[in-house]
């Protein structure tokens, strides 16, 4: 895999940017990803030259760079999607490009059927990213959404009064339509301004026939070059404003009980995790209080040197010992996700599965599908959850899906 300098890049590309080749791999039907992660201001472009992807297992030290893809009802023996890196862009703020990684070569057929597309986009003038306004969403309603919801919450406190789990993670959807005028690559660019502390994707799975659009605040696993694992606890919400619409000082923000407990629970799971492996050689530290778009929430931050261990295989092992974590999940684990199956009565999806580059620049991101749209058909399903607790109160568990639904849709619904 060769890394092409700004210098040398490809002068075929020149004046192309990220929109228009995400624009033009998604009208030749090829996966796609655009990313920024968290306090990063590069934005990235990955290009796989199959229609459909593959599946494989997730051994991530011994992958080639790529994007991951993985649904809520994933288990550890199961296969993931992947999307090979064929075409991999680095582009700056501004949006000039900064380097450029093509295995396909400049006189491949499809590079070359990539880049033509990209101009005949760019040259018709119909993506008009950073002036063209975005469509109105309107939702579709249905009367017993938030009746339903908060009944399932009654069901889920009086299972832990019962002793069945002690936290279970409920979520819904938000339906929406859009025209088709809606422009997914300026949502992300919009999204990647608000949030600069997400990790901020739009995934194109032609397979599919859908796009996934997020701005996730939850690290799954992360793996550095110098050896540096990451992995984190993220629960406990309530909202950065105040009713006039001011942000709360951090300094300022109380945790009840309910989410301290909540938040506690996640992070003894990720060490009973390093228990099951015997790990001991970790630093943890939090919890601490963190915005995330609208939201505030509790975090603490677990980080391991798999150099100094001589673990290079960590990254795997904790996939597949965290997924679906009790951030999305419930405590224990098996008894929650039996729960959850059986009375959300919806498919989750890629809706908190994980997602996210795999060896790229030698890194590997991986987060958590939280705060995520999914746009199929002209519907766009929006997806959110609630940690539910022994103290959980239904109408403010189905209020705290709305404030994370709002994350996006105050974004993507804006006329700039």
């Amino acid at each position: 895999m060769v890394s092409v300098d700004i210098e040398v890049r490809y002068a075929a590309l020149e004046g192309l940017q990220a929109d228009v080749l995400w624009e033009a791999a998604k009208e030749m039907g090829f996966p796609a990803a655009l990313w920024k992660l968290p306090h990063h201001k590069d934005v990235r472009l990955l290009i796989s030259t199959s229609h459909t992807g593959y599946h494989c297992q997730p051994e991530i030290e011994k992958l080639s760079s790529g994007f991951m893809l993985s649904p809520f009802e994933w288990q550890a023996e199961q296969e993931v999607l992947f999307m090979t890196g064929d075409i991999i862009i680095t582009f700056s703020e501004s949006g000039s490009q900064v380097s450029v990684v093509n295995n396909l070569g400049e006189e491949h057929p499809v590079f070359r059927k990539i880049v033509s597309a990209a101009k005949a986009i760019q040259s018709g003038g119909h993506l008009q990213l950073r002036h063209t306004s975005v469509s109105s969403l309107e939702p579709i309603l249905y009367n017993d959404t938030k009746t339903r919801f908060e009944r399932t919450v009654e069901l889920a406190v009086a299972a832990i009064k019962q002793g069945q789990f002690d936290k279970v993670v409920l979520s819904r959807t938000k339906e929406l339509t859009y025209s088709e005028d809606f422009q997914p690559a300026r949502s992300f660019y919009n999204l990647a301004k608000a949030y600069p502390h997400a990790f901020v994707s739009l995934v194109n799975l032609p397979e599919k026939r859908e796009l996934w659009l997020g701005a996730s605040p939850e690290t799954l696993i992360e793996q550095k070059r110098d050896g540096t694992f990451r992995t984190m606890s993220l629960a406990g919400t309530q909202s950065a404003h105040e009713k006039q619409g001011s942000l709360i000082p951090r300094y300022d923000v109380r945790w009840g009980q309910k989410e301290i407990e909540e938040q506690a629970l996640v992070s003894r799971y990720i060490v009973e995790c390093f228990k099951k492996i015997r790990l001991r050689e970790y630093r943890e530290t939090g919890p601490k209080t963190v915005l995330a778009g609208n939201l505030y929430h509790l975090r603490t931050d677990f980080e391991v040197d798999t150099t100094a261990l001589n673990f290079p295989e960590l990254a795997s092992v904790m996939l597949r010992l965290l997924h679906p974590t009790s951030a999305v999940c419930g405590v224990p684990k098996e008894p929650s996700l039996k729960f959850i199956t059986g009375i959300e009565g919806y498919d989750r999806s890629f809706y908190s599965g994980f997602l996210g580059p795999v060896q790229v620049d030698g890194e590997t991101h991986l987060y958590v599908n939280l705060r995520t749209v999914r746009l199929k058909d002209g519907k766009a399903t929006f997806f959110a959850g609630a940690g539910i607790t022994e103290d959980s109160s239904p109408e403010r568990e189905w209020d705290e899906t709305e404030l994370k639904c709002e994350t996006l849709l105050k974004i993507i619904g804006q006329d700039f």
